[in-house]
């Protein structure tokens, strides 16, 4: 049953994406959207229930462990979230004439189709059909950041495609490297086994060392393009900014958690072939390079999109820290991070969407007391930015804390404190633009409608989520993100 589920999962987006071609009636096309996303999500639990009970699972080039599980399932639950989300986003987006209702089934059915390239990406354990599948997300998300089809939009789908597509060409050289590393030690000649990543990890010790750094340094330039690395990040904050809202949140959520796969994939088997420093050292340096980057982009921003996109950089950043740091510790806080980050940046992606449908514009400086026309919007907002800040008891905060433990345990005193410098500049800049939107008194121009249901729905999921990670990691997760550390520290 598991094993083909790994097969069926990829199918379903698929399928729900063949059929919002069959009709242009919004709420119908709402109505599959939704279902579809559901279906994914009961199909993703049940195979976790199976890799729970009995292991790992493959069949053909798929294959899923723990760690593939923990990336799975961010994917799908946050695909439901958006979903739920939509629904109420899209009739307003019509009414005001963002989205044309004559596309609406072209948009959704791209909206599905990445999501399919997302959970094939999750799932490969060849690591061809992985840098193909991360190439597939270029393809499907690049048309939906220039879906509104204003000169920013495509302009910033076109730096995207450019920027993402020589990134990934690196990537793809890391991984002909790799596979000829293995076919040395192995003595193979070809065939879909070579480039298969359980395979490959049976033999890493006996690796070349000299070409598996060199593969990794790739891997990392290549992988970290589309993760959102410094200084790689140039697409980011104009594609996160231009996108849809939900696609803005599927592109920080997961994407670029896909790619971060990606990166943990390559670092196990660096990591046996070279021992754990060498990677651990290239993690650390692209983890500070993002987190230094990001803070005085984070200060100077006025579009709230952009601010979210630029957060993005800060907290991938993190994520490699906590690799770089690793051990179980930093593993760990890296893997719950990676699940926090995504919870987080959807519903700020989400409470941001919402005020700008209401004041008309991503200006943080027009944005001003929407506590006063959305109370329910601005404290969702709020709580969104507090967790983004590293604010306890919100989920970030513990992922963060486990990561600054594992660098101060393992002595890496200079990342910890310039790392340190930059959280405490980033949560004051954040707090004060948040404040800023949040409180004081609306414009006249504000729209003072009420907040539709659907959206709230979506961002009530996301924050109960958020809210529970930070006050307690349940059994489950627990052991899942244990037997994920399990995975990559070995």
């Amino acid at each position: 049953m598991a094993e083909t589920l790994l097969w069926v999962l990829p199918l379903v987006p698929t399928v729900t994406a063949l059929l919002m071609l069959t009709t242009r009636d919004r709420r119908v096309l709402s109505a599959i959207d939704v279902a579809g996303s559901s279906v994914l999500l009961a199909l993703a639990l049940i195979l976790a229930r199976d890799v729970a009970a009995g292991g790992p699972r493959a069949l053909g080039v798929f294959r899923v462990d723990a760690l593939g599980l923990v990336f799975l399932l961010l994917v799908v639950v946050l695909t439901l979230a958006v979903s739920i989300y939509t629904v109420g986003w899209l009739k307003q987006a019509v009414a005001v004439g963002n989205m044309k209702a004559e596309y609406l089934r072209s948009y959704f059915a791209l909206v599905h189709a990445f999501v399919a390239t997302m959970i094939v990406t999750v799932l490969a354990d060849n690591l061809g059909v992985l840098w193909i599948a991360m190439e597939g997300t270029t393809i499907t998300s690049a048309v939906l950041i220039g879906y509104h089809g204003h000169h920013h939009g495509l302009e910033a789908a076109w730096k995207y495609i450019i920027v993402t597509t020589i990134g990934i060409s690196f990537g793809l050289f890391g991984t002909v490297l790799v596979y000829a590393a293995y076919a040395a030690a192995a003595g193979v000649h070809g065939g879909a086994g070579s480039l298969s990543w359980s395979a490959i990890m049976q033999v890493a010790p006996t690796l070349d060392p000299g070409i598996i750094r060199i593969g990794f340094i790739f891997v990392m330039v290549g992988y970290g393009t589309k993760a959102g690395l410094a200084p790689m990040h140039l697409w980011l904050p104009d594609a996160h900014s231009q996108a849809p809202t939900p696609v803005s949140a599927l592109l920080s959520g997961v994407l670029i958690k896909c790619a971060l796969l990606g990166i943990i994939r390559f670092q196990t088997i660096a990591a046996a072939a070279c021992g754990p420093a060498f990677p651990a050292r290239v993690l650390i340096v692209f983890g500070l390079t993002s987190v230094v980057v990001a803070t005085p982009f984070i200060l100077a921003q006025h579009d709230i999109k952009r601010l979210l996109g630029y957060h993005s950089v800060e907290h991938v950043g993190i994520v490699a820290l906590g690799l770089g740091f690793g051990g179980p510790v930093g593993t760990y806080g890296a893997l719950l991070h990676v699940v926090n980050h995504g919870i987080t940046k959807a519903l700020a992606f989400f409470a941001a969407g919402k005020a700008i449908a209401r004041y008309g514009t991503r200006d943080m400086r027009v944005i001003r007391g929407l506590l006063a026309v959305a109370p329910i919007g601005a404290t969702l907002l709020m709580l969104a930015a507090l967790s983004l800040a590293g604010v306890p008891p919100f989920s970030i905060f513990v992922s963060e804390l486990m990561v600054l433990r594992a660098g101060i345990g393992h002595g890496h005193w200079l990342a910890i404190a310039i790392f340190l410098a930059m959280v405490v500049v980033i949560f004051a800049g954040l707090l004060h633009h948040a404040g800023a939107m949040v409180f004081g008194e609306p414009p006249a121009t504000a729209s003072r409608e009420p907040e539709a249901w659907s959206p709230l729905i979506g961002m009530f999921v996301l924050a109960a989520i958020m809210i529970l990670l930070g006050l307690t990691i349940p059994a489950s997760l627990d052991r899942l993100l244990q037997r994920a550390t399990e995975v990559v520290v070995g």
